[in-house]
């Protein structure tokens, strides 16, 4: 079983079935705009939805909800933002906020947004359609209190396309060293729902990890996806601008709970097969770079700030040393503080990613 659902994962689950209400306008109204609204809009922009507790925790932290309701109006009469919520049958749930055209426009003036590119106004009829999005967010700013300052950079939803050289073969890699065994070696765009990068406590540095929210609960719907981040951290990433932090990034699979995610791990396990090999290297050693940095984590348990996850057996089936302990899949503390309560209770903790 997961965490116990606490109140930030039950707030943003709430109402995942229900009606949408689409805000209307009755005329523009012209607003004077502020710096904080150009971040405001572009935080909209690039995490495609923000309902209102999670624009005030953002942008209004430890002041009323009514202080962030307030401005958000505004942008919104202003054409800055457009808005929707579920319908609920008692009360009204707070607005959620997308991209409006105004808003379009001030980014496209700033440099943001490309010149030639068009404003497309996304009409919500259905909330399913836009719980992916709620929820990855709702999911991010659970682990970002949890890091608190040590959070550098949150990027939405990017492409990570391969460099031109690579798409049609495998480039070389330095000091003879070669890859073997990837069941999808050609390079392929990748797209992961988020991107943060987090301060390293041990030394100078961060770490970058892209997050793949899985909602489907369908394992056949990402076999793809493991083999093209295997093909990723085994050789291509050194290709892309993932290059200047030294290290390959870390992939992390947010499941809706433990049994989904012990689901991915199990299909994981067999499709994370490459590694690097090296004519001088001790057979022993283990080189699969996906199987070590592709991790899997259930939803509820940032929201409780527990801050684990699991990856895959360090050899994959069939290998000569896959045998007693390295043959079940392996806890990992992701970066962020102990609990409290661990510390008192003086629990032992997977050991952090390194």
């Amino acid at each position: 079983m997961s965490a116990p659902p606490n109140a930030s994962y039950l707030a943003a689950h709430r109402y995942d079935h229900d009606r949408v209400e689409l805000a209307t306008r009755a005329a523009l109204a012209p607003l004077p705009i502020q710096r904080r609204d150009i971040a405001i809009v572009r935080d909209v922009w690039r995490y495609k939805l923000l309902a209102t507790a999670q624009l005030q925790e953002l942008w209004w932290p430890g002041r009323s909800q009514r202080a962030a309701q307030k401005r958000l109006t505004k942008l919104f009469q202003a054409a800055l933002l457009e808005r929707f919520r579920p319908v609920t049958r008692r009360g009204s749930y707070p607005w959620i906020y997308q991209l409006g055209p105004a808003g379009h426009k001030q980014l496209q003036n700033a440099g943001l947004i490309p010149a030639r590119q068009r404003y497309e106004r996304r009409d919500v009829y259905d909330y399913t359609y836009v719980l992916h999005d709620l929820h990855l967010n709702s999911w991010v700013l659970a682990y970002r209190r949890a890091l608190k300052d040590a959070l550098v950079d949150w990027e939405g939803e990017t492409t990570i396309d391969p460099p031109p050289p690579a798409r049609n073969s495998q480039l070389r890699l330095d000091d003879n060293w070669s890859v073997e065994a990837l069941k999808a070696p050609r390079p392929r765009p990748l797209v992961p729902d988020a991107v943060l990068e987090i301060a390293r406590t041990d030394r100078d540095g961060s770490r970058v990890f892209l997050i793949e929210y899985d909602r489907t609960i369908r394992v056949d719907k990402n076999y793809e996806k493991f083999r093209r981040y295997d093909a990723f951290l085994t050789w291509w990433w050194r290709h892309t601008p993932f290059a200047d932090h030294g290290e390959p990034p870390w992939v992390l699979f947010i499941c809706q709970d433990h049994q989904h995610r012990d689901k991915f791990l199990a299909a994981a396990d067999h499709d994370l097969t490459g590694r690097l090999w090296h004519p001088s290297a001790n057979p022993s050693q283990n080189h699969h770079t996906g199987r070590r940095r592709i991790l899997f984590a259930s939803e509820p348990d940032a929201h409780a700030h527990i801050l684990e996850a699991r990856r895959v057996p360090a050899y994959p089936p069939g290998h000569p040393h896959r045998r007693g302990a390295q043959a079940q899949s392996r806890g990992v503390r992701l970066p962020g503080p102990n609990r409290p309560e661990d510390a008192r209770r003086g629990t032992q903790r997977p050991r952090m990613v390194a």
